[in-house]
């Protein structure tokens, strides 16, 4: 995948609380980013927000993590057109 995908993906993750994404680092110095970091930097991501929101209500909920990070979790995939992590 292109670097700036990844670190606009990266910093979706980011602005959406993930301190997972804030500790990894940007991608540089080159033109692409192996396709196993976006889906690493997506899982953890993923496991960061359900832990961090296990306690709300089914209905705030989507995919056990609150709809914004459901939704930043996605976009930050689509970003870096990866369907499965």
């Amino acid at each position: 995948m292109k670097v700036a995908d990844y670190n606009q993906a990266r910093g979706t993750l980011i602005n959406a609380g993930s301190k997972t994404a804030a500790k990894s680092h940007p991608a540089h110095g080159t033109k692409d980013v192996p396709v196993s970091h976006g889906v690493s930097l997506l899982a953890e991501a993923r496991d960061e927000f359900r832990a961090a929101d296990k306690n709300l209500p089914a209905s705030q909920k989507r995919s056990d993590m609150s709809i914004p990070h459901y939704n930043a979790i996605h976009n930050a995939a689509n970003t870096m057109h990866i369907d499965t992590w």
